[in-house]
């Protein structure tokens, strides 16, 4: 009778990942206006990355959503050979003159400030 492979559950790995991600926030950040970056390399792919978008500085999920599809994208465009584990960290409060919500110039802003960052 075979007996299948012990496979590490869901919550295993998550707490794996949670534990590389509070050894990396330990570090100090490479940071401008609202973005704190905190990378670590490593020497083989794939790139990993950790989004840390809170609530408490973008309050529409609509919002949050948005920052983390431009984080996503601008990391998937970097020159490849750079493998690094990231965690991407909001650290402003997004739309103080709008009550709360991201127009599309302070997006602009935000982004050009991330890809400054990660580039």
């Amino acid at each position: 009778m075979r007996v299948a492979p012990k496979v590490a559950k869901d919550s295993q790995c998550n707490e794996l990942k949670s534990a590389r991600i509070q050894v990396l926030l330990q570090t100090r950040p490479t940071s401008s206006g609202a973005w704190a970056i905190y990378a670590e390399p490593k020497n083989e792919p794939p790139l990993d990355l950790g989004l840390a978008i809170a609530k408490k500085f973008a309050k529409r999920a609509v919002d949050r959503n948005r920052l983390k599809r431009a984080a996503r994208e601008l990391t998937r465009n970097r020159p490849p050979g750079n493998f690094v584990e990231l965690v991407i960290r909001l650290k402003q409060p997004v739309g103080r003159s709008t009550r709360g919500r991201l127009r599309n110039p302070e997006y602009q802003e935000l982004k050009s400030q991330l890809q400054g960052l990660i580039s």
